[in-house]
Formats: structure tokens, C-alpha cells, sequence
């Protein structure tokens, strides 16, 4: 109860749920994505009033700022809390699982890529695989700050390029630094080499028709062995954390424009629906409604007066 009340003083608004009086509706939760006015940013999202717990998977990497609310959430092997006013860091191909809510949540979060990441980390002068320093940062720390600054500029109107673009490389500059080899990273390294060797397949044949015999072989342990093996580092059981690599790589090929029914037999789902319900589930919208968010406007198409004749070229 001690550890409730200090995270309701955070966030002020949760108090009357971590009392036992839910203050959000399924109306109020919305889950939405675009693309911003800054080259510097793959894509952004926006989850509010969410009081469910998700498990999500990233192929970029994301700096999340929480605004509302209170939740743990599992990476790496062990639990974190976040709460409003800090920020959550998630790396390429790691999974982030909630595991309990404390009070309804938003937040919002800024995709960079990993040329992004490697060419901000090479600035600094860091050699090897980039990593953040840390899984997050708590209120008042100098990282958080400048992340919150980042997000607001990016999604205030008005904000020019070049302010956006320093407040990302502000953020990202120190977020990374000589000590991002962290305890985690090193733990991380340290993995089972099965493990390494099954998530390496389940990328590289992600279209295809697997069975965890295949994952087993390529993986050169017995799949008993494997299946406990996995679910211990990666906080998933190989079948769902494929199911999430087929959603990601669903997501990228439809914010570039591909058709669902495409996108849906590129990654290997059975049809079109099954690709509907496990990104549903999983991303919190549909495959349609996340696909329109990244369209470009229709041009308008120039019309001529009803009988004005068209001027051949000379």
C-alpha cells in the first residue's frame, strides 16, 4: 500500500484507481501512430488512458516519456516501474511486457533507427554496439528533461527543423554515452547461445512455415530444453515472440505503403484476418486504421472548364 500512495503523489490524477474506483473506460483508451515533420524520427506513437497490460517488441530504437499514470513493466529479465514524468528506453529486438497496472497510463513515444542511433553514438567518440545507458530515467534527471523538451517539440506546431532536430540529437547524446555497456548488456551477452541461435531463425525464416522442431534444430539444444531456455531471457515462449517479429515487420512494410493482404502473407501469417486479430491484439489498433495513419494526402487533381481544349505542346 506504501509503495501505491508514493506512486498516486506522483501522478495525482490515479489517485481514485489505485483506490479501487477505475477511472477509465474502453471509450477514453485510444492507441495512435504517425509519422512527424522531422527526418531525425521513424514514426512516434501515443497510447492514453491504456489500463491493460501489453507486451510489445521494437526493431527500432524508442525513448517512451510516460505523462499519466503508473505501471512495471518486465525487460531484460527484471520488473521496472515507471510512473508519470520519467521515460522508458527500448533497444532493437528486445520485448517489454507489462506486468502490472497501477493506475491507467499515457505516453508517448519517438522511433529512431539504428543508422540514427550509430551515427549519434560515433559523434560521441563510442566504439562497439550502441546501447542506451540505461532501461529509463527517473523525473528531474537532465536525460529526462531534454527527452520530454524532444517530444513536446515534436509534436507542438509551428516547431521548426532545426529545433527538432537538435532536441533530438540533445536527447540521444545523452542517453548513449561511455557507459552503455551497462550490468543488463553484459547479463545479455552472457546468454545462452541456443537462445541467440533460435532468435536468429525465427528472423531470418519469419515467412515461412516453422515448427519448433526446426527452431530446436537450428538452435543445435532439445526443444524442452530450448522452449524454458527461451522464455527465461527472451520473457516469451518462441511461437509468441515470432508472432511479434511478423507484427513489426508487418508494421514497417505498411507504413511504406503495402497492402495488408500483402503485408499479411510477406511475414508469414495464414491470411489477411490473422494478421488482423494478432496486430489488433498486439499494436492496439487494426492493420487498416495503423496503415491510414502513415498515408500522404491525395493530391488534388487539377480540372478543366467543360469544353476548354487542351494546348498541344510544340
Amino acid at each position: 500500500m506504501a509503495k501505491i500512495a508514493k506512486i498516486a503523489q506522483v501522478a495525482p490524477a490515479s489517485r481514485a484507481y489505485a483506490a479501487g474506483m477505475p477511472l477509465t473506460t474502453d471509450d477514453r483508451r485510444r492507441t495512435r501512430f504517425w509519422r512527424p515533420e522531422c527526418s531525425s524520427v521513424t514514426h512516434m506513437l501515443r497510447v492514453e488512458h491504456e489500463d491493460r497490460l501489453r507486451t510489445t517488441y521494437c526493431e527500432h530504437f524508442l525513448v517512451v516519456a510516460v505523462y499519466e499514470g503508473a505501471f512495471d513493466g518486465w525487460y531484460r529479465g527484471g520488473v521496472r516501474t515507471h510512473v508519470a514524468g520519467a521515460i522508458k528506453l527500448k533497444e532493437p529486438g528486445e520485448v517489454n511486457r507489462d506486468v502490472r497496472v497501477h493506475a491507467p497510463f499515457t505516453l508517448q513515444g519517438a522511433g529512431f533507427s539504428q543508422e540514427t542511433v550509430a551515427a549519434a553514438a560515433a559523434a560521441l567518440g563510442l566504439r562497439g554496439p550502441v546501447h542506451f545507458k540505461a532501461p529509463g530515467f527517473g523525473a528531474g534527471e537532465r536525460a529526462t528533461r531534454l527527452a520530454f523538451e524532444m517530444h513536446g517539440a515534436l509534436v507542438r506546431p509551428g516547431v521548426p527543423e532545426i529545433e527538432r532536430t537538435t532536441r533530438v540529437i540533445e536527447t540521444l547524446g545523452e542517453v548513449l554515452g561511455a557507459g552503455s555497456r551497462s550490468a543488463a548488456v553484459r547479463e545479455r551477452a552472457r546468454a545462452p547461445r541456443a537462445v541467440r541461435l533460435a532468435r536468429a531463425f525465427l528472423h531470418d525464416a519469419l515467412a515461412e512455415k516453422i515448427t519448433l522442431d526446426d527452431v530446436a534444430t537450428h538452435a543445435r539444444l532439445d526443444k524442452y530444453h530450448l522452449v524454458r531456455a527461451f522464455r527465461a531471457e527472451v520473457g516469451l515462449p518462441p511461437y509468441e515472440y515470432l508472432t511479434h517479429v511478423r507484427v513489426s515487420k508487418a508494421r514497417e512494410l505498411l507504413q511504406r505503403g503495402t497492402l495488408v493482404a500483402q503485408a499479411a502473407q510477406a511475414v508469414g501469417f495464414y491470411d489477411e484476418s490473422q494478421l488482423h486479430r494478432h496486430f489488433r491484439r498486439i499494436v492496439g489498433i487494426t492493420p487498416g486504421a495503423f496503415s491510414r495513419s502513415f498515408a500522404r494526402p491525395a493530391r488534388k487533381r487539377q480540372h478543366r472548364p467543360s469544353g476548354a481544349r487542351a494546348i498541344a505542346p510544340h
